[in-house]
């Protein structure tokens, strides 16, 4: 179990001292000490994290909205966000309020329906849809080239993607699709995403310090 809730809401803790490999070194070792959130977490809470949801269900642990959340800037270790995003109808606020509540280099893993998926508008609730390079849109962009043009400006929300994979079913797999997909993924957005449909985005994402952004 993690530890009592109450402190979580007004403390917020420091990032380890050091150059950026020490901190990463330090990020690693204390993973464990900081708390972990579950975003949206409906009634089944991932182990070892505080469950997060709007609506009071059974497992969880602090009602809030995610573009509102009750915590400390800076005192979150990790976040999850699975299968939430795409219901929200302000990705950018509930990304800024994410940003906002991890501490520096804390680590957001994200899952969402990918844009051909059938299970991405089977739900009604669902308002949004994501490609490949949606998340792009929260990183800083490069300094030249095309993808010097990405949107940023509608927040101040700064991530690192650490990693990216194209989630696809069992069939997709032996076809070994899913293993090209992953290593050509802009190929396949582009020319094979509807012949062949994943069913998800699993984003891996760093918060990175306003000194990085």
């Amino acid at each position: 179990m993690p530890p009592p809730i109450f402190g979580l809401l007004v403390n917020a803790q420091t990032a380890a001292p050091g150059n950026r490999s020490d901190r990463a070194r330090a990020d690693r070792r204390n993973d464990r000490s900081w708390p972990a959130v579950d975003l949206g977490c409906g009634r089944r809470r991932m182990p070892g994290t505080y469950g997060v949801d709007a609506v009071a269900l059974p497992g969880v642990d602090v009602v809030a909205r995610i573009d509102a959340l009750p915590f400390a800037g800076g005192s979150i270790g990790s976040a999850l966000a699975l299968n939430v995003l795409e219901h929200l109808p302000d990705l950018a606020a509930a990304m800024s309020e994410i940003h906002r509540v991890l501490r520096d280099h804390g680590r957001c893993t994200v899952e969402v329906p990918y844009f051909t998926s059938v299970s991405a508008y089977a739900d009604p609730t669902h308002v949004r849809w994501f490609t490949f390079t949606t998340f792009e849109h929260f990183s800083a962009p490069a300094a030249t080239g095309w993808q010097a043009n990405r949107h940023t400006w509608f927040t101040g929300a700064r991530f690192r993607i650490t990693a990216r994979r194209l989630v696809f079913g069992k069939f997709h797999h032996l076809l070994g699709i899913a293993w090209w997909a992953n290593r050509l993924p802009r190929v396949y957005e582009n020319l094979f995403a509807y012949w062949f449909p994943a069913r998800a985005l699993r984003v891996e994402l760093a918060k990175a310090p306003l000194s990085q952004s």
